[in-house]
């Protein structure tokens, strides 16, 4: 029996849709860990409220993956992956 072979091109694509598959799995988690520490902030914050004491997070939101993924030079390689602004990764409650 003969094996079939991928030619380069083909062999390509696979890597790189790979490649897309990791980052877009990357960038999903990312989010879903930046709805997280936004979750704990709150806690924090009301725990805070509670004790009468200045809230140590008074800015919740989270930048980090505009600061480490979108201004990325290698972004725009990833650009339709990381479009995806809602993390599909669960969280813990």
């Amino acid at each position: 029996m003969r094996e079939q072979t991928m030619d380069d091109d083909s062999l390509d694509a696979l890597v790189m849709e790979q490649r897309e598959d990791l980052v877009g799995q990357i960038w999903q988690y990312t989010l879903a860990l930046e709805r997280y520490v936004v979750k704990l902030r709150n806690q924090v914050n009301r725990l805070a409220m509670k004790a009468g004491e200045q809230l140590p997070y008074p800015e919740i939101e989270s930048d980090f993956s505009t600061r480490y993924f979108i201004d990325h030079p290698d972004f725009h390689e990833f650009a339709a992956v990381l479009s995806a602004e809602e993390a599909t990764w669960m969280i813990p409650d």
